[in-house]
């Protein structure tokens, strides 16, 4: 049963020798009282005690909860910075992969459309080869028929220059006999056929004379032929819209292609009259064809020259465009990744920055308000872009860095002194 306040009430016992002035706490008549205010005591204090210890036990779990959130809270900021700076790295990869595409995209339609023109200008040669075939096919047809009527008008002159030589040879038969009479020895000069001996000999004569006449024929035509393939090559050259004419068939098969460069093809030039009337008219002309590619030889080297000029100031053109639109996306870059640091330092945060970093930063600044490319940790050289985002990144809020540097940062992340 609860004891009640009244029974631990000392002072309303008229027995009691508890008095202050003799600090008397018990005596013989107040004795249970005594003893049951002082149980009651001593439980209150033990519940106090309980109650104290589980406080601290308390805290102390707090204080370890405390210290492993922060090491977790610690743990999973490096790694979103990793990951960040992670990220950052792929995206530049891909920005560099995108480039690359481009590049090889715009190679690939500058090599189709040469593939394009390439195949425009076989198929405009094809053309004119088809058209050249057929050409050549009149012509040696209409050569064909020339060459048998030219056959036939030869035949025609061997048959007539044959009845010209039986001729002379009735005129000097006489005379003729009488010197192969005295040439021939033996017994037996009455069995003697000496005009079956004369006309052979006559024949052989005929034959070389007619075999000579033909290889100087023969040699004479070539020549003409030569000429001829000589002042067409040349006016080829010269009508040629590049200065440079194609390269010439064989003159035999130019023979054939063409009927006016035959020696009997119809017409007479200069080329088909003797030599002595014709001599000074041809020596003129080809002097004259000779200075004339002299000059146009020069003229081709100079455009040479020029084309070569031209080139290069077109590839060097070609080299700054890349190079500009290198430095574009660079740009384009940077100001990507400083907006990006900038908006992580406007966010508030909940730890402050410890005295280490501080100092870290307090000499990293140092350096480039200095003008210094130093780095303090490693001691090697960092770019002033590398110490731009340490600022920004170790800073929490721009105004921390007004307060610490005296410095602001700009709408693109840019620090300003």
């Amino acid at each position: 049963m609860p004891t009640s306040d009244n029974d631990f009430d000392l002072s309303s016992s008229p027995a009691s020798a508890f008095s202050i002035g003799e600090y008397t706490f018990a005596d013989v008549n107040n004795l249970e009282h005594c003893a049951k205010y002082l149980n009651q005591t001593l439980v209150s204090t033990a519940r106090t005690c309980n109650c104290i210890y589980s406080l601290l036990q308390q805290r102390q779990r707090d204080v370890e909860f405390r210290e492993s959130a922060n090491e977790q809270r610690q743990r999973l900021l490096s790694d979103i910075s990793r990951l960040e700076a992670k990220v950052e790295r792929l995206e530049s990869q891909l920005q560099a992969k995108d480039r690359e595409i481009a590049t090889i995209t715009r190679t690939e339609a500058k090599a189709t459309a040469a593939f394009k023109a390439q195949i425009e200008k076989l198929q405009q040669e094809r053309d004119e080869f088809q058209r050249m075939v057929i050409g050549n096919q009149q012509v040696r047809t209409q050569q064909i028929h020339e060459m048998k009527k030219k056959e036939k008008e030869y035949i025609k002159l061997q048959e007539r220059l044959n009845q010209v030589l039986m001729e002379k040879k009735k005129e000097s038969r006489s005379g003729m006999e009488i010197m192969n009479l005295l040439q021939k020895e033996g017994r037996q000069r009455g069995t003697w056929n000496g005009k079956k001996a004369d006309n052979d000999f006559y024949k052989k004569i005929v034959d070389a004379c007619e075999a000579k006449n033909q290889e100087l024929m023969a040699e004479n035509n070539d020549l003409r032929a030569l000429l001829r393939s000589m002042q067409v090559d040349m006016r080829d050259f010269f009508n040629a819209p590049n200065g440079s004419s194609k390269q010439s068939p064989p003159v035999n098969e130019r023979l054939v292609a063409d009927p006016t460069q035959s020696p009997l093809g119809g017409r007479t030039d200069v080329f088909d009259l003797p030599f002595h009337m014709a001599r000074d008219q041809i020596e003129e002309s080809l002097r004259t064809k000779m200075s004339s590619i002299k000059e146009r030889m020069v003229q081709l080297q100079d455009a040479q020259k020029g084309a070569e000029v031209t080139s290069e100031a077109t590839e060097r053109e070609l080299e700054l465009e890349a190079q500009l639109v290198e430095a574009r996306s660079i740009i384009q870059e940077q100001a990507s990744i400083m907006s990006k640091h900038l908006t992580k330092s406007e966010r508030p945060r909940e730890s402050i920055m410890s005295s280490p970093a501080e100092e870290l930063i307090h000499n990293l600044w140092f350096a480039w308000t200095s003008g210094w490319n130093a780095d303090p940790l490693n001691g090697g050289l960092v770019e002033l872009d590398w110490l731009h985002l340490l600022l920004l990144r170790w800073s929490t809020r721009s105004t921390w860095l007004i307060s610490i540097f005296g410095v602001k940062i700009d709408s693109v992340g840019r620090i300003q002194r």
